[in-house]
């Protein structure tokens, strides 16, 4: 079982994708901000992290920026429900696992935290963090 972080300042997002993680049988841990989503990932580590581009407090490019200082390997994906070509490119070159665009589907979802965990898991045991 997996511990997977959701950050979003929708409350209705967090709550169809905390669905799906528990569906998965892993513990979600909810953010409404990026700040919060910070100050969680302190105290408690995060397997992977599912995150909004934009939030209030703390945007999600500068979490992913943080999270990826702290923990070079963290697996991150990153939601946006305003795609610009600009996002996309600041998501790749601070190294975001994947990026995903709103409406969220479920199978996809379902797919991305699986293979991102797979992902974390395959990092860890090639002598990773």
């Amino acid at each position: 079982m997996a511990t997977i972080m959701i950050a979003d300042d929708v409350d209705m997002v967090r709550r169809f994708i905390r669905r799906i993680v528990e569906d998965l049988g892993h513990t979600p841990v909810e953010a409404e901000n990026g700040e919060v989503a910070w100050q969680k990932f302190q105290r408690q580590p995060i397997d992977l992290f599912v995150v909004d581009v934009k939030m209030p407090e703390m945007d999600g490019v500068t979490f992913l920026h943080k999270v990826k200082e702290k923990d070079p390997h963290a697996v991150i994906i990153m939601v946006t429900g305003f795609p610009s070509a600009d996002a996309i490119t600041e998501t790749i070159e601070e190294e975001a696992y994947t990026y995903v665009t709103k409406p969220l589907k479920v199978d996809q979802m379902r797919d991305l935290i699986e293979r991102g965990l797979e992902f974390r898991k395959a990092q860890l045991q090639a002598g990773g963090n």
